[in-house]
């Protein structure tokens, strides 16, 4: 019941209609009348008040009680309330009941209930009223009516067990509520008898508190002072009334007789110890000294005991005369009160146990007075000097521990100490060994743990309990630093010799017992262990001081994690090594990693196959690299590595591509750290290799790379023949024709850096924000040639990075690209220029002493060629033999033009009028066939340039002109047009043809003239009759055409032709006559021939129209031309011919691969028709 029911009872209580409801109960508070029940009367001093005590508080008042009381302390604390307890039982019922009624559910119903006719039960009637009576009155069911099925019975009996046990719950209830109506007065009834009960407690306790008191002072109180017998003393010096029993000294023995008495006593103990207790003595007292009267038993270390005898009789006991301990520091005599107290002990064991256990008594004694002893100095080393609040001692009966190293901070959780205590001598089956006496016995607890085999010396004649201890510290220490060094010793860091690591251990230990383990070059982290402290601490140095050494100290187990702290200081040193390392501009330190942690462990764990030590890593990199690359030294127990990595995707997101660094530590060491520079040579190398292994995995090129060298070399090894065109062998395979079988491509590291660079690096880093520029790496390209014979004509140096090593016969090629960017597209495209410059060379070697090098790079090739061939006179068809040699002509072919490759002519070189075939060749592949193409065409170049000479006067008369067409570098067309017919005109085709293995020029008339066949025709018959039909020096007339050698027939052919032609200038046209020609049928052309002969024949049908317009046409002048105006001429010349030709070109290079197939068909065409010309320019 709580308190409010005391503080109460003169409210007014809520309406009951109000009360709250619980579970179907209403809460009502029960009102405590303050009125006097019937029959009760008041007392002699007036009425009796029964549960008020507010009117007693006010006769207290009025009295004159002006001190304020106490609160009584009230029963009814923490008790609980009468509300909570009627809610809980309404719940309880509730909860019941509907736990009845599931269970009635569950039981089966009757029989006959299941048929309808249940036994006994209430019929109803048609309006469903059961029983019903006259006026609805309900009839109670008769006995014979009742159902009495077992089941109905069951379920009865459980309905009334329920109303049972709630009705005895509830009568309860009512009861205490009943008695709660009163609750308030007996409550404060009951409050004030517990508070006279205690007063009245204390008041016997003040009682008994005076008895304990005086029965403690009796021993205080003084006797009287006997002042009579005080004062008869101290005047007479007697006492009269004290009796004297008047005994006579006993006269002093003489030396005699005591010499003699004392021989008498050494003779009996001689006896009785030799004959009669020899068996009895202990085994350590086997050895013993008869002198002055008394026997010395000694125990080595331990003790003296003097003994004698007092009668002859052999039973009698053995007296104590002397106790003497002789191990120090011991006292050199004993008190009086140890004297006293071990004589009259060793006395009583003389008498019932003998010598034995005078024996064991006394060594026993001696035992836990050397416990004693080194507990004394325990104490006292605990309290002075190095020791202090070092050791624990703790006294444990017969034993002794001492805790060591109580303060440092790795033994908190792991105590060690020694146990001294006394050894029984006993056997395992507990019974005793005469042989082994018990002993002091020592024990040694490291780390918590007993230490079975630690063997440790124990001194106990001289006790050093400092001694001692440090001989036990030393073990551990010991201990400790060994456990270190094998766990870091097997470490492949150590165990491969990577790193420097010894121990140096002393006993007793000292400041050189210690752990030196290397950090970077000759510093070196020098652990030691305190053997007063037990604190690990580093020596000589500073820097390693007291950070790393808490560190270790606060270990729980520094056997087992003193190593990873160890080495966490040599990572710490290394990275403060490296970031105050002198490094270029381009190198920094990252604040953190560029990659995921389990990235960087998937790269530093890919060297440790079996184990994986913790480890730390630095990253680095270089501003003048791509921003996926980075450098990175992971430092473990595994072993230091350094390496270079690519990252993937995203940056941060994972590593691509990683490589192991061939860098050592030693090369971080100052004054000449050659850590950056070996760094950047090789990573710039791995970059660029790695990026070509790229391009040549994507190409499907066959590569291998060879191993690294140390000083950062790498190489990578490819198939020249995947670098160059390839030609087929006879037997259907096919290979380069004279580079070796391999290029070797070296990697040599950075390129120096250029002047304007190293410029750039001085300006002010702040007055422009710059991108810094890229590193470029140096790459040397080896090609080896097959047959170093052809390549006589080669200097050592073709270009800048260009070298031909005659002695060695190989190219070398010299790169410099940026960091990161691969040489192969470059490598490829440089070996196909050297292969073209081969060929060009080749084709200048089979051509002899025809054609004079000059100069060859691969940039620039300048040849001359021309001399040698005799010189004619178009004006007398032969040559003259013996006269004027023609001139040398000077080409230079433009290897590294934007456009390709560009030819460069002389001024007044008779092939100028071919220039843009000529380059057009010069940039497809028939390149190599240009010098041959030179010899071969000179002298037919050169006649025609004096068969323009002739043509100069005739053009001044406007009696006729030629011209000359160019359709391809073999083929030419020569146009005589005469005055005085629209059609008076003439073309003939100037082709080469093979004939039994040599090449001749064959001149015939086109095909596309209409007076081919036409034998009434002027020309056909001045040709037929002067030319086609003789035969001079070098050419033969062929009925119908004429063919001519290269060299020495051409000239002289022309010179004919150009004769005969000339005889029809100024004379009139033939009469024409109308004949019809039939036009022999020509074979049809492959369509592409036929497409480009249509192309070539519109030019020339649209110059038929007029044939003496000589400006448009190109290769002639209808005037002759003023000094200094034939280059002009011959440069628009050439815009006009490139602007007509754009066409044929763009149609040559889509058609470029069925060039081979355009050949054969032109081959198989010649045979058709024999003036079908056969180009062959070999």
């Amino acid at each position: 019941m709580d308190n409010s029911v005391h503080n109460n009872s003169n409210t007014t209580h809520p309406d009951k209609s109000r009360a709250s409801i619980v579970n179907g109960v209403r809460e009502e508070r029960v009102s405590l009348s303050t009125e006097p029940p019937a029959g009760v009367k008041g007392g002699d001093n007036g009425p009796i008040t029964v549960g008020d005590y507010n009117k007693l508080e006010s006769r207290l008042q009025g009295a004159g009680m002006e001190d304020s009381v106490d609160e009584l302390q009230h029963i009814t604390d923490d008790v609980m309330p009468l509300s909570l307890l009627l809610s809980r039982l309404a719940q309880f019922s509730h909860l019941k009941l509907q736990e009845l009624i599931l269970d009635l559910a569950s039981k089966p119903l009757p029989e006959n209930t299941l048929n309808g006719n249940a036994k006994g039960s209430m019929n109803s009637s048609i309006n469903g009223n059961v029983n019903a009576g006259v006026n609805g009155v309900p009839k109670l069911p008769s006995p014979a009516l009742e159902d009495t099925s077992p089941e109905s019975l069951n379920k009865k009996t459980m309905i009334l067990k329920f109303i049972q046990d709630l009705h005895s719950r509830w009568v309860k209830a009512l009861v205490i509520t009943e008695w709660a109506r009163n609750a308030d007065e007996v409550g404060k009834l009951i409050d004030l008898r517990t508070h006279l009960a205690a007063k009245l407690e204390l008041y016997n306790r003040a009682f008994w508190n005076m008895v304990n008191l005086k029965h403690e002072m009796a021993f205080a109180k003084v006797p009287s002072p006997d002042l009579k017998t005080a004062l008869e003393v101290l005047s007479t010096g007697a006492v009269h009334w004290m009796p004297d029993f008047g005994y006579l000294p006993k006269p002093p023995l003489t030396t005699q007789e005591t010499l003699h008495w004392l021989n008498e006593i050494e003779v009996v103990l001689h006896m009785r110890l030799q004959l009669h207790e020899y068996e009895q003595i202990p085994e350590p007292w086997k050895e013993y000294k008869i002198d002055n009267g008394r026997v010395t038993f000694t125990v080595p270390g331990e003790f003296e005991v003097d003994l004698t005898i007092s009668d002859e009789d052999f039973d009698k006991q053995f007296w104590f005369l002397d106790y003497r301990t002789i191990f120090s520091p011991s006292p050199s005599k004993l008190s009086d009160g140890a004297r006293g107290f071990i004589e009259a002990r060793v006395n009583t064991i003389l008498e019932t146990e003998g010598l034995l256990g005078c024996y064991k008594y006394l060594h026993e004694l001696t035992l836990t007075t050397k416990i004693g002893e080194f507990a004394r100095q325990a104490v006292e080393l605990s309290r002075t000097g190095l020791w202090t609040q070092t050791l624990r001692v703790e006294r444990l009966n017969r034993a002794l521990g001492i805790q060591y190293w109580s303060q440092s901070l790795h033994t908190q959780d792991s105590q060690s100490w020694i146990l001294l205590g006394v050894h029984s001598g006993k056997s395992s089956d507990g019974a005793d060994d005469p042989s082994s006496p018990s002993r002091l016995m020592l024990q040694w607890f490291r780390d918590g743990k007993e230490v079975k085999d630690a063997d440790i010396p124990l001194d106990t004649d001289t006790i050093s309990t400092e001694k001692l201890l440090m001989t036990v510290i030393s073990r551990h220490i010991k201990y400790l630093l060994s456990s270190i060094y094998n766990s870091l010793s097997s470490k492949p860091r150590y165990a491969q010799k990577r790193g420097r690591l010894s121990l140096r251990i002393s006993d007793p230990p000292h400041l050189d017992c210690a752990l030196t383990m290397q950090t970077l070059g000759a510093d070196h982290a020098v652990l030691g262990i305190g053997p007063w402290s037990g604190n690990f601490f580093f020596a000589d140095r500073p820097p390693f001081g007291v950070g790393w050494a808490n560190k270790i100290n606060t270990l729980r187990n520094p056997v087992t994690e003193a190593p990873v702290v160890l080495e966490q200081l040599r990572w710490y040193h290394m990275t403060l090594h490296l970031r105050t390392l002198p490094k270029p501009a381009d190198w920094k330190v990252l604040p953190k990693a560029p990659v995921p942690l389990d990235e960087v462990k998937r790269v530093v764990y890919s060297r440790a196959s079996t184990t994986r030590e913790p480890f730390h890593a630095i990253f680095l990199r270089n501003s003048r690299w791509t921003p996926q690359w980075f450098a990175m030294m992971s430092l473990s127990l595994g072993g230091d590595r350094w390496w270079t990595a690519e990252g993937h995707g995203i940056p941060g997101l994972r590593i691509n591509i990683f490589t192991e660094l061939s860098i050592t530590p030693t090369d971080l060491l100052l004054p000449s750290s050659p850590l950056f520079s070996k760094l950047t040579q090789h990573a710039t190398n791995i970059m660029d290799q790695i990026h070509d292994f790229r391009v040549l995995h994507q190409q499907h090129i066959q590569y291998t790379a060879r191993k690294a060298s140390p000083d950062g070399h790498r190489t990578t090894v490819v198939l020249s023949a995947d670098m160059l065109p390839l030609q087929p062998d006879p037997d259907g395979t096919t290979q380069p024709t004279w580079a070796g079988r391999f290029i070797q491509l070296d990697y040599k590291g950075p390129a120096p850096i250029t002047p304007s660079e190293y410029r750039e690096s001085l300006a002010d880093p702040k007055s422009v924000r710059r991108q810094p520029t890229r590193q470029k790496v140096m790459i040397e390209a080896t090609v080896g040639v097959l047959h170093p014979t052809k390549f006589r004509l080669l200097r050592h140096r073709l270009d800048r990075d260009v070298l031909y090593d005659r002695r060695l016969g190989h190219f070398t090629l010299r790169f410099q690209p940026a960091s990161g960017a691969g040489i192969i597209p470059l490598l490829r495209s440089r070996v196909q220029s050297l292969d073209r410059l081969v060929d060009i060379v080749d084709a200048l070697h089979l051509r002899g002493k025809q054609i004079s090098p000059k100069k060859i790079t691969l940039r620039e090739i300048v040849f001359s060629y021309g001399n040698g061939s005799p010189t004619m006179s178009l004006s007398n068809p032969r040559p003259k033999f013996g006269g004027n040699k023609q001139r040398s002509w000077e080409v230079r072919l433009n290897l590294a033009a934007e456009q390709g490759v560009d030819v460069i002519l002389e001024a007044g070189n008779p092939h100028l009028r071919a220039i843009d075939y000529l380059r057009s060749a010069a940039n497809s592949v028939h390149l190599k066939k240009l010098p041959a193409w030179f010899v071969f065409t000179l002298p037919l170049y050169e006649a025609l340039e004096q068969l323009h000479d002739s043509w100069d006067a005739i053009l001044a008369k406007d009696l006729g002109t030629c011209y000359v067409f160019h359709k391809s570098l073999d083929w030419l067309t020569i146009r005589f047009a005469l005055s005085g017919a629209k059609n008076r005109l003439v073309q003939l085709d100037i082709r080469p043809r093979d004939r039994n293995g040599h090449i001749n020029w064959h001149i015939s008339r086109a095909k596309t003239d209409p007076n081919i066949n036409n034998e009434n025709d002027e020309f056909n018959k001045i040709l037929k009759q002067r030319v086609w039909s003789i035969s001079g020096n070098g050419f033969k007339g062929l009925g119908n055409s004429a063919t001519a050698q290269w060299d020495h027939g051409i000239g002289p052919l022309l010179a004919v032709i150009n004769e005969a032609l000339q005889s029809l200038a100024g004379t009139p046209p033939p009469p024409q006559v109308p004949t019809q020609i039939q036009q022999p049928q020509q074979p049809s052309p492959h369509p592409q021939q036929a497409q480009v002969q249509e192309q070539r024949q519109q030019p020339q049908q649209q110059q038929q129209a007029n044939p003496l317009q000589g400006a448009a046409v190109p290769g002639r002048f209808p005037h002759q031309l003023q000094q200094g105006q034939q280059l002009s001429y011959q440069q628009q010349a050439r815009l006009q011919q490139q602007q007509r030709q754009q066409q044929q070109q763009q149609q040559q290079q889509q058609h470029m691969h069925n060039q081979n197939q355009a050949q054969q068909a032109q081959q198989r065409a010649a045979m058709n028709d024999i003036n079908t010309p056969v180009v062959v320019l070999d």
